[in-house]
Order: structure tokens, then C-alpha cells, then sequence
């Protein structure tokens, strides 16, 4: 199956479908570049010093989508 008909075949899928197709594609790219593990690390570090302030974070973020 080529990429073109596989576009087309979500295209017609319908918005909750597709929703759940993109974040199993995501979470295969999250494994692939191993964004995963970073994330889990992140998760279970429990000194301080290693963790980001929501406020930096949603400031870099904000920043990035400008």
C-alpha cells in the first residue's frame, strides 16, 4: 500500500479515528527516538535540582510555537 492511499484511507476515517491513529504514529516516533525513556527519567527524577518550573517550561514552549 503506498503512502498516497494510506493518506487517503485516513483522510476518510472519521475525527476520532484519526485522533488515535496519530497518537499511536506519535508514541512509535516517541519510541524511535527515544523520547520515552527521556521522558520517564524526567518523570521519576526526584532531586530538585534536575526538574524545570512550570512556568520556564510553558515560557519555552510558548516560544517555540510563536
Amino acid at each position: 500500500m503506498s503512502i498516497a492511499t494510506l493518506q487517503q484511507e485516513v483522510q476518510a476515517l472519521p475525527a476520532e479515528d484519526q485522533d488515535k491513529l496519530a497518537a499511536f504514529l506519535l508514541s512509535l516516533r516517541m519510541k524511535r527516538d527515544g523520547l520515552l525513556e527521556e521522558i520517564s527519567r524526567r518523570l521519576d527524577d526526584s532531586n530538585p535540582s534536575g526538574w524545570v518550573e512550570w512556568n520556564a517550561l510553558k515560557g519555552s514552549a510558548d516560544k517555540k510555537s510563536a
